[in-house]
C-alpha cells in the first residue's frame, strides 16, 4: 500500500469505543467517480452492482455518466497506481480506513409513486422535486442489512443543542435492546403484510433471524445472520402521510429523519464459502430513501431508478469477496458513482464503523472504520467534540467529490 510506512495512527478512546486519531493520508478527487451500472434484483437480494467491463473505474463519457462535469484522477495517486478490475467485473484501488464524500447535494426531481394496485400491477408516479443540504439524502432513510452478518449493535443520532447529538434509536444484540427501532423485511404474507404477483411480498414484520416474516414486532436475535437473510430497520413510529405513498397492506414505519445524522455500527461479516455458488456470502449495510421499501423495493414500482436515493455504506459485491465498497445510486436508470477504494471485510472479530452526514462542504458523508471493537456499548448522546472526532481524518483516507449534476 502506497506510503503506508508514513502513516501513524493515534488512538483516542471515547465513551462509545476506540477511535483512530487525527493522522491521515488524504487522497482528494476533484470531481472524480468510479462508475457502475446497478441492476435491481427481483429475487430477494440487495441491489447488485455490475460494472461494465469496457468502462474504466473513472469513466467520464457523458453518454454513460452525465453526472461528471470535470476531468477525474488528476490528483488521485492512490488509484492511479493501484486501480484494477477483478474477476467479478468490479474495479478496486486500495484498502482505506475512511472515505469522505463532499458536495453531496444534488437538487432535482424523482418519480414518486402515487398509486399501486396489488391485483392489476398498475403503478402511477408523479415527479417530486427535492433540494437542500445532502439532497436527496435529507429525506427519511431506512437501513438495510444483509447476511452473512454478526450485528452486535447500532445507534442513530440526530443533532441536539450546542453541537451535540442525541440518540433516537438503539439496537443492542447481547441485551436484546430495541429502542426507537422497528425491524421489517420484504416478507409480506408470512404473518403480516401482503403478497401479490405484480409486486411480490410487501414490507412486513421480520423474524428474529431475518429469514422470514412475523405477525408482530421482533428483535433481531443475538446470533449470526446467515447468507440471504435481509432485514430493514426504521424508527418505531408508524407511517402517516409524511411518509408519502405506501403500498396498500404493507407494514410501514417512518424512516430516520433529518439531513445531519450519525449512525454507529458494530458488526462482523463472517465468511460462508458454502454459499459462494448460490449468490450468497455477500454481506452489506446500506441506506434507502424510505419511499423505496414502502412501495416495492425489488420491483420497478418505486422511485429508485429516478434517483430518490440509495447509499451503500459497506457492501461486499461478489460472493466470498474480502473487499467492501461504498456507492451512491444517483438515478438516471441505475447509474451510480462511488469510490473504488475499499474497506477490508471484517471476517473475524467485530469492528466499529461511523457514518456521519452533515451540511459542511456542501454536504459531507464520512464513512470511517473505527477499528476492532472494544466491546463498549454506544452512549445515549454524542458531544460536539465526539462528533468531530468521528469525522476527523484518520489512517488512510480517500476524499471524493460527489458527482453532482
Amino acid at each position: 500500500m502506497i506510503l503506508n510506512h508514513l502513516i501513524q495512527v493515534l488512538v483516542t478512546s471515547l465513551t462509545f469505543g476506540t477511535i483512530p486519531g487525527a493522522n491521515a493520508f488524504a487522497i482528494v478527487r476533484d470531481g472524480s467517480s468510479s462508475v457502475s451500472r446497478s441492476i435491481p434484483s427481483l429475487h430477494g437480494n440487495s441491489t447488485i452492482l455490475a460494472r461494465q467491463g469496457d468502462v474504466s473505474p473513472y469513466n467520464t463519457d457523458p453518454d454513460f455518466n452525465p453526472h461528471l462535469n470535470v476531468p477525474d484522477i488528476s490528483s488521485d495517486d492512490l488509484c492511479r497506481d493501484t486501480k484494477h478490475e477483478e474477476e467479478n467485473g468490479n474495479w478496486y484501488c486500495q484498502k482505506v480506513d475512511q472515505i469522505i464524500y463532499t458536495k453531496v447535494t444534488k437538487p432535482g426531481t424523482y418519480d414518486a409513486v402515487t398509486f399501486m394496485d396489488n391485483q392489476s400491477g398498475a403503478c402511477t408516479k408523479t415527479p417530486k422535486q427535492f433540494s437542500g443540504d445532502l439532497a436527496p439524502y435529507n429525506e427519511p432513510l431506512s437501513l438495510v442489512f444483509r447476511g452473512p452478518l454478526r450485528l452486535k449493535q447500532f445507534s442513530v443520532y440526530l443533532p441536539g443543542a450546542g453541537g451535540s447529538y442525541n440518540r433516537i434509536g438503539e439496537y443492542h444484540a447481547a441485551t436484546q435492546t430495541r429502542k426507537g427501532i422497528m425491524f421489517l423485511g420484504n416478507r409480506g404474507g408470512a404473518g403480516s403484510g401482503v403478497v401479490s404477483g405484480p409486486f411480490g411480498a410487501s414490507l412486513a414484520y421480520t423474524s428474529a433471524d431475518g429469514l422470514g416474516g412475523a405477525s408482530s414486532p421482533q428483535t433481531i436475535h443475538d446470533a449470526p445472520l446467515v447468507s440471504h437473510s435481509e432485514f430493514i430497520a426504521t424508527t418505531d413510529q408508524p407511517c402517516d402521510d409524511t411518509c408519502g405513498y405506501r403500498r396498500p397492506g404493507a407494514v410501514t414505519y417512518k424512516g430516520f429523519p433529518g439531513s445531519a445524522r450519525v449512525f454507529l455500527f458494530e458488526f462482523s461479516m463472517p465468511d460462508e464459502p458454502q454459499h459462494n455458488g448460490d449468490d450468497g456470502n455477500k454481506p452489506a449495510i446500506w441506506l434507502l430513501n424510505s419511499r423505496i421499501p414502502n412501495t416495492a423495493q425489488y420491483f420497478s414500482c418505486n422511485c429508485w431508478l429516478s434517483g430518490c436515493g440509495e447509499l451503500d455504506v459497506f457492501e461486499v459485491l461478489a460472493p466470498g469477496q474480502t473487499k467492501a465498497m461504498s456507492t451512491f445510486h444517483l438515478g438516471d436508470n441505475g447509474k451510480s458513482a462511488g469510490d473504488a477504494n475499499y474497506f477490508q471485510r471484517p471476517s473475524g472479530g467485530p469492528i466499529k464503523v461511523a457514518l456521519v452526514m452533515d451540511a459542511t462542504k456542501g454536504g459531507t458523508v464520512s464513512i470511517k472504520n473505527l477499528g476492532a471493537s472494544n466491546g463498549e456499548r454506544f452512549g445515549g448522546s454524542l458531544s460536539a467534540s465526539q462528533v468531530e472526532d468521528l469525522k476527523a481524518k484518520s489512517g488512510v483516507v480517500s476524499e471524493f467529490t460527489y458527482p453532482n449534476h
